[in-house]
């Protein structure tokens, strides 16, 4: 069964254009062997990615992203089963977003601390991610 997973965070220390490649290459590799895909997206210092799997792949990397010293304020936007992937043919895609398109796509929603708690429809955050990203996002 798929499920998926979107968070926010905090960058805990600047994050530049030049330090996410390498960040991508290794989350590209890991989620091609577990089978996880998604999308992330960063602006001025917040991350927000989309993951989508079979679980228990999905929450084994939640447990690691929750701990990563490299970002705090990890917070659950949506988690849940979906029927199909929204994003099935990335393994990590990314694109950059300015802080008022992000905020833009979350500050509708209350953030929670823990995955099952957002009161949104998965499939309706997914998809008004899905068509953000539209014609912005790669995955090398």
């Amino acid at each position: 069964m798929l499920y998926t997973l979107i968070y926010r965070s905090q960058a805990s220390r600047a994050v530049h254009e030049v330090t996410l490649p390498p960040l991508l290459r290794k989350a590209r590799l890991h989620n091609e062997r577990a089978r996880l895909g998604g999308l992330l997206l960063y602006a001025n210092g917040e991350f927000m990615q989309v993951l989508e799997g079979p679980e228990p792949a999905l929450s084994q990397l939640y447990a690691r992203i929750q701990a990563d010293p490299r970002h705090y304020a990890v917070r659950t936007l949506a988690y849940g089963p979906i029927a199909e992937r929204a994003f099935p043919d990335w393994r990590m895609a990314y694109a950059p977003a300015d802080a008022k398109a992000l905020e833009k796509i979350t500050g509708f929603m209350p953030l929670k601390s823990a995955p099952g708690l957002a009161p949104h429809p998965v499939e309706d955050v997914a998809l008004l991610l899905h068509n953000f990203v539209q014609g912005v996002a790669y995955d090398e």
